[in-house]
């Protein structure tokens, strides 16, 4: 698995159809990151793999079985909603991409004792996608984790409200009183809203919750019409429906949930209001283990020191068009054009692929931008990193990706657009230099500044480890889940049954 694989969709759906273009979501899995973060690699050995069974969509609304893995004193469940489509197999079993599958299971490990079993409600994933990706991961009933399916993914607007709510609405209630914790989320896409609708039953059950946000999405709808992908029209049906309605959820859950979780010390700021149960967080993937040591930081040092040797920049992570990554190709023209040799390693896969490489060769820059397939994450990939100087990021709208804390365990200060996510971490790390957005000029001015001042990025190199070091992903993961325990769980009765 890639090492940025954080998964971004469309939430507000196409202009032609809804009124509105293409927007840039949190992953659908972000919810349950919130808790158990995603790790990169290999599938976790206790996977059961792929199920082949001849089965139908079921237009089921729920499921009843009796898990043998129930905590005999917890019979409450822990209600978790994701936008990522499910394909229900049977009563009793559902597979959902592999690594969130492995998650689940680490879910249910962290909540024994706490909860008797955890009911996933998510869409249906359709029988031809299902068939298509032979690697999803199954889990059965016995686990203790159960499914509720909601509608299909590829449902438009109009079957969602008239064929689908109606019913949905009898599901969550009958789901969410059986619950002891409902984990959930904002609702990206305001035309078919799951997660609104089922926080507000949620709400209104007074259940203890989390809510999770990913991204800050509040300057999205002004740079898309910036960057002139959003026409007029979609510009104000955005503007006054979609982020109003978005804004209105996390108003919303900071008063009514138990604990909220926001990625973006601005989002905790503008809608916390000093309240204890609104937190910010860093969603890291490194381990301790994986942080350069005292000894590989000094010989980095005196590598980075070196002059002589030209400015080695990277970017790793999945090649699509909002991670900017053709402007980061026009800064390195812009910089090599004034004289300053200046390099570009691209390594990842993904459907830009092709026209960057056209990119590079119409520009000439065959030599000074070169490309690398995807790296496993782990050894090879942090390896690979040691050849750099600084990492870069320049997506076109906000994006909050791993592979920053990533780069700077191995001692690479980041050059990066000046989003709120970066001027976030350039705050706190000490070890990013912004530029001005979506400015190629300015981003080579970046570059060259950073190539010409090596004592700055020797020192921005060692605040980086120091800042990587001191957010693990074991660090995170113990810190959120005290902030469950704290705020959600110990407030939480052994039972729902009074509910």
């Amino acid at each position: 698995m890639h090492c940025d694989d954080a998964r971004r969709r469309g939430g507000s759906a196409t202009a032609t159809k809804r009124g509105a273009s293409k927007d840039v979501e949190a992953s659908p899995y972000s919810q349950l990151q919130a808790v158990v973060p995603i790790e990169h690699g290999e599938p976790h050995p206790n996977n059961r793999g792929f199920l082949s069974v001849n089965v139908s969509m079921s237009n089921e609304t729920s499921i009843e079985v009796t898990s043998s893995r129930d905590n005999a004193g917890s019979s409450g469940a822990y209600v978790i909603a994701v936008t990522a489509p499910a394909f229900r197999l049977s009563d009793t079993a559902f597979a959902i991409e592999d690594a969130f599958s492995y998650h689940l299971r680490e879910l249910k490990l962290q909540l024994e004792g706490h909860v008797g079993k955890i009911i996933l409600v998510a869409p249906e994933l359709s029988r031809e996608d299902f068939d298509r990706n032979p690697s999803l991961g199954v889990i059965t009933a016995d686990e203790g984790i159960e499914m509720v399916p909601t509608y299909p993914v590829d449902a438009s607007a109009k079957e969602f409200w008239i064929r689908h709510v109606p019913r949905l609405l009898s599901v969550f209630n009958r789901t969410i009183r059986q619950a002891d914790v409902v984990h959930t989320g904002m609702s990206h896409d305001i035309w078919r809203p799951m997660l609104l609708l089922l926080n507000i039953i949620a709400w209104g059950h007074r259940k203890h919750s989390l809510f999770f946000v990913d991204i800050d999405f509040r300057r999205n709808t002004q740079r898309f019409r910036q960057l002139g992908i959003w026409s007029r029209k979609s510009y104000v049906v955005n503007r006054l429906l979609h982020d109003p309605l978005r804004w209105l959820q996390v108003w919303l859950a900071v008063r009514l949930s138990s604990l909220v979780l926001l990625k973006s010390p601005d989002l905790v700021r503008d809608f916390g209001g000093g309240r204890a149960s609104v937190k910010n967080f860093w969603d890291t993937a490194h381990s301790a283990e994986q942080v350069l040591t005292d000894g590989e930081l000094a010989n980095r040092l005196t590598w980075l020191s070196d002059e002589t040797k030209p400015l080695q920049l990277v970017y790793f992570g999945r090649l699509v068009a909002y991670k900017g990554i053709n402007l980061a190709i026009d800064a390195i023209r812009l910089a090599r054009s004034r004289g300053n040799d200046i390099r570009l390693t691209i390594i990842g896969d993904g459907p830009e692929l092709p026209a960057l490489q056209r990119q590079v060769d119409d520009a000439k820059l065959s030599e000074a931008v070169t490309f690398t397939p995807a790296v496993k994450y782990g050894e090879p990939l942090f390896r690979l990193l040691s050849n750099f100087h600084a990492s870069i990021a320049c997506p076109l709208v906000e994006d909050t990706p791993r592979s920053a804390f990533d780069a700077m365990a191995r001692g690479l200060p980041i050059v990066a657009f000046n989003l709120d996510y970066f001027n976030g971490l350039a705050e706190m790390s000490g070890a990013v230099n912004t530029a001005e957005w979506p400015s190629a000029e300015k981003l080579a001015d970046a570059f060259v500044a950073l190539d010409k001042d090596r004592a700055r990025l020797t020192d921005q190199a060692r605040k980086a480890v120091a800042f990587a070091s001191a957010n693990t992903q074991q660090i995170w993961m113990e810190r959120r889940h005290a902030w469950l325990m704290e705020y959600v769980l110990d407030a939480t009765p052994a039972t729902a049954s009074s509910r």
